[in-house]
């Protein structure tokens, strides 16, 4: 158990390393050593995959007896959501979701805030929170088309001339795009000073991404995230905002 812990922790300091999508390994009477796909791609090994139970690189799931919130989870620690499979002391497996105990299954269980779409005070529609939020708190689930890099690229210079892009990556090889399909929160607006935040979680083999409050959020509040823009799109983008800030 120590040893998975400390190769979460190998993981987080290496963070630079990119994010691959997961397949399930699948290499009949020989073991996951330098081999493995998964290993090649820097992912733990998942209940998906034809490797043997006690395989050294996969993943065991969580012992917990709380709410999953902090590093001491390896779940959490491991930028990941607990597996209702392999997660059972924390609660994760639980059925009824006003059972549910932990809270790092927010995600997978839709368990998101009412969100209200609004003309912005900042520009086009936006997105205000219909109740309160806490700091860290689960807002929604940003969804869209899953595309490949090359499409993601090619509709980026689309929607680069009309100065309006829903994409977000979600991994190395694949990228969301809310343009055509998607949920209220792709209407947030970008700010350098925001009140969510975006993460990108693994949930029980997908990377999904998750809108999370940075901060205490009032009701009727008006959401943003940082959308990481360059220094250039910085500039054509973000003036009005900038304006705001000096009135």
């Amino acid at each position: 158990w120590s040893n998975h812990c400390k190769k979460i922790q190998l993981k987080k300091d290496n963070g630079a390393n990119p994010v691959h999508n997961y397949f399930p390994c699948d290499h009949p009477g020989q073991p996951c050593d330098s081999s493995c796909p998964c290993i090649k791609a820097s992912n733990f090994c998942e209940k998906f995959c034809m490797c043997s139970t006690d395989c050294t690189n996969r993943f065991p799931g969580c012992r917990c007896k709380a709410q999953c919130t902090t590093k001491q989870c390896p779940c959490f620690l491991a930028v990941r959501e607990c597996d209702p499979d392999l997660c059972s002391l924390c609660g994760a497996d639980q059925y009824d979701v006003s059972k549910i105990s932990c809270r790092n299954v927010m995600v997978q269980r839709g368990m998101g805030k009412k969100l209200l779409m609004a003309p912005s005070d900042v520009a086009g529609w936006g997105i205000f929170i219909k109740d309160t939020a806490f700091k860290n708190e689960f807002i929604s689930e940003y969804c869209g088309e899953i595309i490949s890099q090359d499409e993601a690229d090619r509709r980026g210079k689309v929607y680069d001339k009309y100065m309006c892009s829903f994409l977000f990556n979600l991994n190395n090889e694949y990228v969301v795009d809310a343009t055509r399909k998607g949920n209220k929160i792709r209407f947030a607006n970008h700010s350098i000073n925001p009140n969510c935040c975006a993460k990108v979680l693994m949930v029980n083999g997908d990377h999904r991404i998750g809108i999370f409050a940075k901060r205490y959020i009032q009701p009727g509040e008006e959401l943003f995230f940082d959308y990481r823009y360059g220094p250039t799109e910085q500039l054509r983008f973000v003036g009005i905002e900038r304006e705001m800030e000096f009135l």
